[in-house]
């Protein structure tokens, strides 16, 4: 089932070709045809259809489209939105399920509306929002049966971003319901950049009521009881990655009397946990002057500014150049962005991958500890754990896993689509 089930029933972007065939179909949809094999991943609700998995298409194609999706007996087995150009060839939003029920796929907006209550009620079943929390996610796509649309909570704010076309031209809906749900005024709406790139949509980010280009709009956040300031003017993503709410605090917990160094800090949400435990010392390293100074304004807020130093520095040149100086420490962190975009760039990644560890590895001081983590989903865990195993035994080291973690309960996946599970964060030891 494993490798049935894998990107879709194996059908990757570029694995032949969809044959065209243009003209009206009879309802005015376009129809999306699999391969002869490909189609049981979908029947027990896969949400991706790569182009692999595509025998033919038929009718007016357009990028967005919406589109049924049969399989080789042309039996209609689910409901989607066609996009010829991107990675994600269709993506599902209702399964049919068995051909013992009819064929009657439910109303677009109603199931966003129902799904995004949906969403609401699960996480208030988390403890989402809670005294001490009110940044999180609230729609994580296909984990909430959205595919193509994030939104995260940062305080008073809805945070939403588009990662489809589909989902954009239903921006409106989305934007009134994200308000009824949560009752928030001021929603942020920003295009993913992936999404700008594979599905042609235009860059865009607004805020209603709009923010005027370059001003700063500051808004206080809570995760675990420490206050955060996110600019939603100089956003990334989401504007705060929440995904490492429960790694933040996890790691704390053996940073008390310890050096520790938060390399891509960010909001420096490591770095913070660990000097409220009791660190040491707190090293924070980024080459996002926004980020930092948020960083160094969240160490103000919560009175941990005496334990903590931001620096503005690559951090591969700031590595070289601490372990030339014969500088170490004892708990380290090192949180990159993504390093691969798509399967084509896993090799590549997995090199940068390679180099930070190793060099992160040599400035970890004897008996240290390490949290080492990707956000890459088309890096695997074989090859995360492959990685390391290399870059250990450069130094002629062995590396000793002692935990594995990954993202919260509020960033679900489906079971059928294991690939959504994208979040790596692995404690380590050196022997």
């Amino acid at each position: 089932m494993k490798g049935t089930h894998k990107r879709g029933g194996g059908g990757r972007r570029g694995e032949g070709r969809a044959r065209i065939e243009t003209g009206p179909s009879a309802d005015g949809r376009v129809t999306v045809t699999l391969a002869k094999g490909k189609s049981k991943p979908f029947w027990i609700g896969h949400p991706w259809v790569f182009s692999g998995a595509i025998a033919r298409v038929a009718g007016e194609v357009g990028q967005g489209a919406p589109c049924v999706v049969e399989d080789e007996r042309k039996n209609p087995l689910g409901m989607g939105y066609y996009s010829p150009e991107a990675q994600i060839a269709v993506r599902l939003w209702w399964h049919r399920r068995t051909t013992d029920l009819p064929f009657e796929p439910p109303d677009f907006p109603a199931t966003v509306r129902e799904r995004i209550g949906d969403a609401v009620r699960l996480r208030e079943a988390l403890g989402l929002p809670s005294q001490r929390t009110d940044v999180y996610r609230l729609i994580n796509a296909e984990g909430d049966l959205l595919p193509g649309l994030i939104v995260d909570r940062l305080g008073p704010v809805a945070s939403v971003q588009i990662g489809s076309r589909q989902m954009l031209a239903e921006r409106d809906l989305i934007v009134r319901a994200v308000r009824e749900a949560l009752g928030s005024e001021r929603v942020a709406v920003t295009v993913s950049e992936t999404a700008s790139r594979l599905e042609q949509i235009a860059v865009m980010h607004e805020l209603e009521p709009e923010l005027q280009k370059g001003e700063r709009a500051l808004v206080e956040v809570k995760e675990d009881g420490l206050r955060y300031r996110v600019d939603l003017g100089a956003m990334q993503k989401t504007g705060f990655y929440a995904d490492q709410r429960d790694n933040r605090a996890r790691f704390a917990g053996y940073c008390g009397g310890k050096s520790v160094l938060d390399a891509y800090c960010h909001y420096g949400g490591f770095g913070l946990q660990a000097a409220r435990a009791g660190a040491a010392s707190v090293i924070q390293v980024d080459t996002s002057n926004p980020a930092l100074e948020g960083a160094r304004e969240a160490a103000r807020l919560n009175g941990l500014e005496q334990a903590i130093e931001a620096l503005n520095a690559d951090v591969i040149v700031y590595l070289k150049e601490q372990q030339a100086a014969g500088r170490s420490w004892e708990r380290i962190v090192i949180d990159p962005p993504k390093f691969a975009q798509g399967r084509g760039h896993i090799e590549d990644a997995l090199q940068k991958y390679a180099r930070l560890n190793t060099l992160a590895m040599a400035t970890l001081a004897p008996g240290g500890l390490m949290l080492t983590c990707s956000c890459s989903r088309h890096v695997s865990e074989e090859e995360f754990g492959r990685m390391l195993t290399e870059s250990g035994h450069r130094l002629r080291k062995s590396v000793r896993v002692l935990e594995r973690w990954g993202q919260p309960a509020d960033h679900p996946t489906v079971s059928v689509a294991p690939e959504g599970r994208y979040l790596k964060a692995w404690l380590i030891a050196l022997g």
